[in-house]
Order: structure tokens, then C-alpha cells, then sequence
């Protein structure tokens, strides 16, 4: 019995989900059609499982929300009828419902707004992972152990009436011999009895131990630094045995096949966001900008023809940089900041120059498992608002990590969600896909994949205000450091924030 429950008293184990390291849930803010919708979905942590979908009408005439999963093998054609999400009570113009992930992998949640404008959909990628083991409160455990004992107090009774009571006629008295032999088999009945709860107790391990073996685990890539052209040059392979296929057939995400993060050990006062190139299916090279010499912690953002988003996690020690190291890529952009200032009221961060990025946000206050709607402005050195450039199709990108590693997110004006990984189930739902739900290549390589235009992304040469927002969740408490990279100009700037979430 103690066997049993100390298998069933197992915690939670939480890993990575999706695309992000420590912040399962995903965050969407775009349009369903001619409405303006933000979404969120709580992945299970068991699949098969139910994840929660919460939507909100940000424009009045919305009358009815309805959900539906997608799974990325079976696509549109092959989902199940979409539900009906439900007003929440005392909330103004917010939907929510539950929708069952029955497989593994990459899901997209179909979010339909009916209302006077007609209908439009939103697509949303999740994916669907098992990322926890469920245990029990101590209050269930301590009940299923006293239910326990009481059933096998029980059969053993049961036992010695059947070998003794129940074999004598009613009104006579049980012999001396009869009372022997009964107290007899039921000392032999536990032994057996140990032996059945032995058994339940390695059945439940190999069950568990079987479901520890399909619960994610994020890639982890090779990283070696190289002498190449007499630049440094930073190695990634890809060739690792746990990722079981995920990261076969990638396709560019804002155009390019990876976006990879670099933050220092150093109380992460070094930042760099830099583009690797695909030298092969299993291998990634990049330049080495002027960074710090020293650990950095690595993660790697990448986006599969399935619709899967994944962050590959590693550590790498970088030597001191080569005399005039530089990028190659003109979109990869890094920054030292030693000293960095703490969101609140007022708070800005220098970009060079003379230019500033402001706080906006009505919130200074950060609980954890709450929306957020991380707001800024860039301002010179008057305090005028200077318009913006699109950096890498977006208005800005911004990256989220917690001060001891748990927790990292890229983030877009859009939300947590890759535009790649909306476009395939896009493509997907037109047809262009082989039986096996992959997208059709032709004879393209991933890399050069022509996508269909989707919302959101903005065209290079459109010029935006100097206003940008995020919206987010911080998953829980703690010190976390905020980068925010926008283009006010030809040249990509990142201010710097220390965020506390209570």
C-alpha cells in the first residue's frame, strides 16, 4: 500500500511547451474576419486533455464565439463541429470554453466571431504536449490510503468468514478446528493479498514510467564555436536522439529558419537575437557578433512544416571576440546593458542616440497569471514620438526571460503565436498538403517556401507609429528582464527592463 501511494504521490513536473520555455499558455491578439479578438488558450498537461479557451470581443457587435480544434494531420476537413463558447458572467464582451486535444502534437484552435459584420475566423497554433504528471493533494492521498486499508481489512474479513461462519449451520457453534482452520487461510490470504498490491504498485510504475518516456522534452542541440575566415563562427547540430523526428522539414518564421537567443550568465546584462544560416537538414552557422566573452544560455526558436513551434535550449561559453566582429545579417541586433532600469510609472530606456524607449502601460503591478498589455512609445530627445520601421515584419519583437532561466518567451504585437505556424494550417486548409497533412515542397527546399500573405505582417517599407504593445501573462512570480527590439531608422535598437511579477 505504502508502495501505491507513494507512486501515485508524484508532483508536477512542469517543462517546456510549445515555442516558449515555462509559459504554456498562448496568447493571441489579431482579428476573426472584420473583428478585433484576443484569445488565450491553457494547454492540458496530459494529453489527451482539455484546454481552456478564453476570447474577447474587442469589437461591440460580436454575438456568438464558436471554437473548433484542428489537428495538423487532419486539417479542417477532418475536425470535429466547433462548440459554442459561453459570455462569462460580469465580464464585458468575454467568451470562454473547453476544447479536448485527443493527440500529441501541433493543434490550431479555430476562433469564429459571428456578429453584424457577419463572420471571420482567427487561427491559433497550440501545441499539444504532455507536459506534467498529475498527483494527488495529500488530503486525496491520505484518503485513498485509509479507503485502502479499510478494503483490505475488509476482504480479509470476508476471507475468514468464508473459511469459518459461513460453512456452519445457523444457530450452531463454530468448532474449535473449523475457528483454526479459518484464522488459518487468512494468514495465508496475506501474503497473496501483499502480492496483488506488489503488483498494482509496478503496474502503476510501468504505466508511469511509459508516460514519463512520451512527455515532451525540449531539443538539445550540439553548440561549438569555430575559426572560420578568421571570424568566430557559432555551430549548431540539430542531431539530437530525444527530439524523435520534431525537426525534420523546418520552414522560415518573419523570413528566416531560426531565430536564436543569446543571454549571458552575467546576471544577463548581454543580449543578442541573431539568424542563423541552414548549412544542412541537422546544421546552423552564424557569425559571432562583438559579444562579452563568457557562458551564455542559448535558445532557439524554429517552426516545422507540421505547424510545431519549438525552442531547442542548450549553454555555450563564448572567448573573447574577434578584432571588427560583426554580423552578417543585417536584422540580427545585440546589446550590453549592465545597469537596467525597472518597469514602473515613468520608467524609460535609452536606444542611442538620444532616443528613448517610455512605459506606457496603464499596469506597473505584474500578478502573475493575469493579462498584461506590455505598451511603449519611442520618443527623441524632445519627447516627440518618432515613427518606426517594420523589424522583421512586425512593428517590434519582444523577449521575456525569468532571472533564473524557467521561464523565456518571444513575443510579437500579435502575441505569443508564430505567423509561420498560421500559415501552414492555412495552406493546409486550401489543399496544399500531401496525404500525410506535410506541406507540399515541390522541389523548393523549406527555407525558400513561398507562404501566402497572411494579417499582421507588415510590408518593409510601411511606415508605423512609434507606439508598440505586447500582450502577455507572466506565468509566476519572480524577477524577470525584458527586451523590447524595434527599427526607429535603418537600425534595430533594444531597450532593456527588469519586470517584478508579484
Amino acid at each position: 500500500m505504502r508502495r501505491v501511494i507513494a507512486a501515485a504521490l508524484v508532483g508536477v513536473v512542469m517543462v517546456i511547451a510549445s515555442a516558449h520555455v515555462g509559459s504554456p499558455d498562448v496568447v493571441y491578439d489579431g482579428h476573426a474576419g472584420p473583428y478585433a479578438v484576443r484569445v488565450i488558450v491553457r494547454p492540458p498537461q496530459v494529453v489527451p486533455g482539455l484546454a481552456d479557451v478564453i476570447v474577447r470581443a474587442l469589437d461591440s457587435g460580436v454575438t456568438r464565439i464558436v471554437i473548433r480544434p484542428v489537428y495538423w494531420r487532419a486539417g479542417l476537413a477532418g475536425a470535429p463541429q466547433g462548440d459554442d463558447a459561453k459570455p462569462v458572467a460580469g465580464a464585458l464582451s468575454t467568451y470562454s470554453g473547453q476544447l479536448w486535444l485527443m493527440a500529441r502534437g501541433a493543434y490550431s484552435v479555430y476562433v469564429t466571431a459571428y456578429g453584424a459584420k457577419g463572420s471571420g475566423t482567427a487561427i491559433v497554433p497550440v501545441m499539444s504536449i504532455a507536459t506534467g504528471r498529475l498527483g494527488f493533494s495529500p488530503v486525496l492521498a491520505s484518503l485513498l490510503a485509509v479507503l485502502g486499508v479499510v478494503l483490505i481489512a475488509g476482504l480479509l474479513s470476508l476471507i475468514h468468514a468464508a473459511a469459518g461462519a459461513s460453512l456452519v449451520e445457523p444457530g450452531e457453534a463454530i468448532s474449535p478446528a473449523r475457528k483454526r482452520r479459518a484464522r488459518l487461510i487468512t494468514v495465508s490470504a496475506i501474503p497473496v493479498l501483499a502480492l496483488m498490491v506488489f503488483g498494482g504498485a509496478r503496474w502503476w510504475q510501468s504505466v508511469d514510467t511509459a508516460y514519463q518516456r512520451t512527455m515532451y522534452r525540449p531539443p538539445t542541440p550540439s553548440v561549438r564555436v569555430l575559426q572560420q575566415g578568421g571570424q568566430h563562427v557559432l555551430e549548431l547540430s540539430t542531431n539530437d536522439s530525444t527530439s524523435r523526428g520534431m525537426l525534420s522539414g523546418l520552414i522560415p518564421d518573419h523570413g528566416k529558419i531560426m531565430h536564436l537567443f543569446l543571454i549571458s550568465d552575467d546576471g544577463m546584462a548581454t543580449f543578442a537575437h541573431l539568424h542563423p544560416a541552414q548549412i544542412d537538414s541537422e546544421t546552423f552557422r552564424v557569425q559571432l557578433p562583438s559579444l562579452a566573452p563568457g557562458p551564455y544560455h542559448l535558445f532557439a526558436d524554429v517552426v516545422t512544416e507540421t505547424g510545431s513551434n519549438l525552442t531547442m535550449m542548450s549553454t555555450v561559453t563564448l572567448p573573447a571576440p574577434d578584432p571588427g566582429a560583426a554580423a552578417r545579417d543585417s536584422d540580427d541586433a545585440w546589446t550590453r546593458t549592465p545597469t537596467v532600469p525597472r518597469l514602473a510609472a515613468g520608467a524609460s530606456a535609452p536606444l542611442g542616440d538620444g532616443l528613448v524607449l517610455a512605459w506606457v502601460g496603464d499596469t506597473v503591478r505584474m500578478v502573475a497569471g493575469q493579462p498584461v498589455e506590455l505598451r511603449f512609445v519611442v520618443r527623441d530627445a524632445t519627447g516627440r514620438e518618432i515613427e518606426l520601421r517594420p523589424y522583421l515584419g512586425m512593428q517590434g519583437h519582444a523577449v521575456i526571460a525569468r532571472s533564473d532561466d524557467s521561464v523565456f518567451v518571444h513575443l510579437h504585437p500579435m502575441g505569443t503565436v508564430s505567423t509561420a505556424a498560421q500559415q501552414v494550417f492555412a495552406l493546409r486548409d486550401r489543399g496544399d498538403t500531401t496525404r500525410s497533412g506535410h506541406v507540399k515542397l515541390g522541389s523548393a527546399p523549406p527555407a525558400s517556401m513561398a507562404m501566402p500573405a497572411m494579417p499582421l505582417r507588415i510590408q518593409d517599407s510601411a511606415p508605423l507609429s512609434g507606439a508598440v504593445s505586447f500582450p502577455y501573462e507572466f506565468p509566476k512570480p519572480g524577477r524577470y528582464r525584458l527586451w523590447v527590439q524595434l527599427k526607429p531608422g535603418n537600425q534595430v535598437r533594444t531597450g532593456t527592463f527588469d519586470v517584478i511579477v508579484h
